[in-house]
């Protein structure tokens, strides 16, 4: 899919998905933790409101590809296909161009479904997808890896809700002036 002319969110650069290995704090002070790493998915924007200097909302959905290794319908060691998928709204987002976002992913997810490689072949495996909404319709996309087609992303077996944003991680306090606000809940 391509940019929505006049889009006012642009991925400008087409490496704008960067991912990295994380430790949580271990702000309880147990013992119990693992060393296991959250993966930190971080994305790369330029924001160009059509009236004023803010954008009201973007949304950011976010597939990421890996394989279920236990579905019992996957072929023996090949297991099946998967996208685990979650979204982000960020309100008064600022005019800029070195905008960003964040999710992550659960160690433990990522254990389940790295296709039985270890956190380090997950990266040369599988793909990323981000697409920028506002108002619900499509502005534009990105993928980190290009060497697929624009759409393999919805051939996965989509498994919602195992991305985190900042407010539902341990790293709801890391480098909270990099990120714009985030939307809350409407409350009950």
């Amino acid at each position: 899919m391509a940019q929505v002319a006049n889009s006012p969110v642009v991925f400008p650069d087409r490496d704008a998905i960067t991912t990295s290995f994380v430790q949580a704090n271990n702000w309880g002070g147990s013992d119990r933790s693992t060393g296991a790493q959250w993966l930190k998915i971080e994305f790369h924007y330029q924001v160009k409101p059509t009236v004023g200097d803010y954008e009201d909302e973007i949304q950011f959905n976010i597939w990421v590809e890996g394989r279920d290794m236990l579905d019992p319908t996957g072929e023996p060691g090949k297991g099946v296909a998967v996208g685990l998928t979650g979204s982000v709204s960020y309100v008064n987002v600022i005019k800029g161009r070195d905008m960003y976002g964040v999710v992550y992913l659960h160690p433990s997810t990522l254990g389940r479904y790295n296709g039985g490689g270890g956190q380090s072949d997950f990266e040369k495996k599988f793909n990323i997808h981000v697409e920028a909404t506002v108002g619900g319709q499509y502005m534009d996309s990105i993928d980190r890896n290009k060497e697929q087609d624009n759409a393999w992303y919805k051939q996965l077996k989509a498994i919602p809700g195992l991305l985190y944003i900042q407010n539902q991680s341990p790293f709801i306090t890391t480098d909270p002036d990099r990120y714009p606000a985030l939307k809350l809940p409407k409350s009950s």
